[in-house]
């Protein structure tokens, strides 16, 4: 368990608020919160159990409606709580909301939360009541958590008996001695119970913590930390006598010159160990560090007087503080390469050289921020998994540890304060959690999951090279979304038939220009031949909202989703289109090419595009160069009025993409980032179905393909209902393909069409997910949604 600063557990500090505050009630209240900040639960409940009525009652909550305190009531034979006193033992559902014992009670808002978990509260045996706690993410609660509810349970039960006799005692005077006893026997178990705690606590070579953050890496590592701290810091720079600015500019350059030959070096080193890797980045950093403004930047700090150490830092915080402050991830992550290319050139200012760290055992990386080359410093051999502060799934260096194939989990906070060196973790990289000094409990758990973990990727593995192909032979397309190079190899590694969206504005976002068109040829005709014959669907950018590159001088929008984006933007620049347009088709001559727009909202804006794509394949043929002439065009179905007019849109194209992050949003109207409103962003809202539903028949009536990208591609409750609404091509990132192809690979068709037909027809949520729950259940296949939610 966790432990405060002052040295007490959450049971100690449960202890502590018993025999602190003078009414049960007002304790229950203080307990439930403490149980649901420590332990991070959205909601923690306790529900107080009469024998004589069979009846549950709701005493007191964090995360519920506190209106509903007293009033929400129950029969044991009702909802999940109730199933907790008639089984008598705690009780799990990972999406309650399905759960064929869910009732709601529309008094407690709880419909926003997913995941259950309930332990009977007993005193001497018999049912005192039921501890819960809720979250909105869909997730299967660890042995470790059961366990320190029960723990929980047990003063609450104590607590639960003096609130009976309280009340009791306010009519029943005799009852008091009784009461009395009652109260003496509950202090002494209560001290008992703290006694054998404490001891144990004592026993423990370490604190226990469990932190979480963003699963930027997918797999489990054990094993011990290692506190990584680079070389040498900005903190710690020492006096050296002062000299001209001339000479200071001198050693700049220098330390920027041999700063330039170390890339180089660490480029081919990568190059060689994991070949896969995209080495661009190394170009990117050799730029940045010889890159004019940069240098000049510096330069004019150091003849204000700054030492070049000094003038170094001042710019480099201005470059990471503008990229930090930047909404779309990849970008917030470029802060990263600023700081490690600040990093390279100080170590050589510093005339500090670059070592290498040899480390024995199992161990984990913990760091505030992790460079390339600091993962490429480490033995493979003994590095089983990451933990940073800093930087998420598009960091370099998590990007590099997935190739490699490192659990990593990004975003940690207070990482040097909660972990310490020799520390063993479990670092869990499908959910974003890192256990610090587990219990043997959690560890046997962990080691049990990773073994079926890789037994199941053993499973699925084998499956890379089969079709995704349902047991009556309707064959799906799988395929994946990428935005990188470094993508590719995941793509081919999970066994992608084909790349179904390259999101082109992720290499603009981090360059001062737009690209040329010579250097977008360049880029496309690698991902091309990447895929080696196999389809590449290529969508033109799809800037604005939280995607702004530097060269794009766009003003404030009160709404940016609702504003200057995607094709709009494009069409306001024609040349820069005009010449990404000439870069898709230059290398359609060179495999099979798809050309696709987003945000299409209008029949007006298609044709426009397409005068555009004819324009840009004259100027190709003029200059005498290649092209398919028959390239398919296709859009975006992403915003509801395509869904509107998708049979008129259809004749206008190819093939459709139904986009159902954007579609799920503005249908809706949830932003899905906002904490506050994300529980209602469901991709299984029957509105989204019946959008899908309607695009997918206007498609196949006009005899035109149609598929479908996005998170719900990707996610096993959906795949059986999006199959089943006629979609035959599902394009996700790369890791969840095996996943989907074992369970198309499980089913018939004609049994999902059927199911799919019922679904259509339900008014919720939670009847649409309680159908297909019971679907994969009986089909066995529930194991898919606790291995990957």
């Amino acid at each position: 368990m966790r432990r405060t600063g002052r040295g007490l557990s959450l049971l100690e500090d449960i202890f502590r608020a018993i025999a602190e505050t003078d009414h049960p009630r007002t304790t229950l209240t203080r307990i439930t919160q403490m149980v649901a900040d420590r332990l991070d639960m959205e909601v923690c409940s306790v529900y107080s159990y009469t024998h004589s009525t069979k009846q549950l009652v709701l005493l007191a909550t964090k995360g519920l409606d506190k209106g509903s305190v007293g009033l929400v009531s129950m029969g044991v034979d009702e909802g999940l709580t109730g199933y907790v006193i008639e089984k008598g033992e705690p009780v799990m559902a990972i999406d309650a909301l399905s759960h064929p014992r869910y009732k709601y009670f529309p008094e407690t808002g709880e419909e926003r939360y997913h995941s259950f978990l309930g332990v009977p509260i007993t005193v001497k045996g018999e049912p005192q009541g039921v501890l819960v706690v809720q979250t909105s993410r869909r997730r299967r609660f660890s042995r470790d958590e059961v366990g320190a509810l029960k723990r929980i349970a047990v003063p609450i039960g104590g607590l639960l008996a003096q609130l009976r006799l309280l009340q009791s005692l306010e009519t029943k005077e005799e009852e008091r001695l009784a009461y009395q006893q009652q109260m003496n026997d509950a202090v002494k178990q209560l001290h008992e119970i703290e006694r054998r705690h404490q001891g144990s606590e004592r026993a423990q070579p370490a604190h226990r913590v469990r932190l979480t953050g963003l699963a930027a890496g997918p797999g489990f590592g054990i094993g011990r930390a290692h506190l990584f701290k680079p070389e040498v810091s900005f903190d710690d720079i020492p006096k050296r006598p002062r000299t001209s600015p001339r000479k200071e500019a001198e050693r700049f350059h220098a330390a920027v010159k041999a700063s330039v030959k170390e890339v180089e070096r660490l480029k081919h080193r990568v190059q060689k160990s994991v070949a896969e890797f995209d080495a661009s980045i190394f170009d990117a950093h050799r730029l940045m560090l010889t890159d004019a403004t940069f240098t000049k930047k510096v330069e004019a700090q150091i003849k204000r007087g700054s030492s070049a150490e000094h003038a170094l830092e001042r710019v480099l915080e201005e470059m990471v503080a503008t990229f930090s402050a930047m909404n779309e991830p990849y970008l917030r992550d470029r802060a990263l390469d600023i700081k490690e290319i600040g990093q390279r050139i100080l170590r050589n200012l510093l005339g500090v050289a670059e070592r290498h760290r040899n480390l024995a055992g199992a161990v984990v990386l913990v760091a505030p921020d992790l460079a390339i080359s600091d993962v490429m410093l480490v033995e493979r051999e003994h590095l089983k998994a990451i933990v940073t502060t800093t930087g998420g799934a598009t960091s370099h260096a998590a990007i590099l540890a997935k190739s490699l194939e490192i659990p990593t989990v990004a975003g940690v906070e207070r990482l040097e304060e909660l972990i310490r060196e020799g520390d063993h973790l479990i670092v869990d990289g499908n959910a974003g959690t890192v256990y610090v000094n587990p219990s043997p409990e959690v560890l046997r758990e962990y080691e049990r999951l990773r073994h079926e973990y890789r037994a199941f990727n053993r499973e699925l593995d084998a499956l890379r090279g089969q079709p995704a192909v349902t047991r009556d032979g309707h064959r799906i397309t799988l395929a994946a979304n990428i935005g990188l190079l470094g993508d590719l190899v995941l793509a081919t590694r999970h066994g992608a038939d084909a790349i179904g969206l390259y999101r082109t504005e992720m290499a603009f976002l981090t360059h001062r220009e737009f690209l040329t068109e010579e250097e977008q040829v360049d880029l496309y005709t690698r991902v091309v031949r990447g895929m080696e014959g196999r389809p590449v669907t290529i969508r033109t950018l799809d800037l604005g909202a939280d995607k702004y590159p530097a060269f794009l001088n766009v003003p404030h929008e009160a709404n940016p989703f609702l504003g200057w984006r995607s094709t709009r933007i494009s069409l306001d620049l024609v040349d820069q289109f005009k010449a990404q347009l000439r870069a898709v088709l230059r290398v359609s001559a060179m495999g099979p090419v798809r050309l696709m727009f987003p945000m299409i909202s209008t029949l007006e804006e298609i044709r426009r595009v397409k005068d555009l794509v004819a324009e840009a394949g004259d100027e190709l043929r003029l200059a005498g160069k290649a092209f398919d002439f028959n390239i398919p065009i296709g859009i975006m179905v992403e915003v509801p009025s395509a869904v509107q007019i998708a049979d008129l849109l259809i004749r206008e194209v190819d093939f459709f993409s139904i986009g159902t992050n954007d579609l799920v949003q503005y249908l809706l109207a949830v932003d899905r980032n906002n904490p506050r409103v994300a529980s209602l962003y469901e991709p299984l809202h029957p509105s989204v179905l019946r959008a899908v539903d309607a695009t997918v028949r206007a498609a196949r009536e006009a005899g035109k393909s149609v598929s479908l990208c996005g998170e719900m591609a990707a996610d096993p409750l959906c795949t059986l209902v999006l199959i089943g609404l006629g979609l035959r091509e599902l394009s996700m990132s790369p890791f969840f393909i095996p996943v989907i192809k074992r369970l198309i690979r499980s089913v018939d068709m004609t049994e999902v069409e059927e199911m799919t037909r019922e679904v259509l027809t339900f008014g919720t949520v939670k009847e649409v997910k309680g159908h297909v729950f019971a679907k994969l259940r009986e089909l066995g296949l529930i194991d898919l949604l606790e291995m990957y939610h």
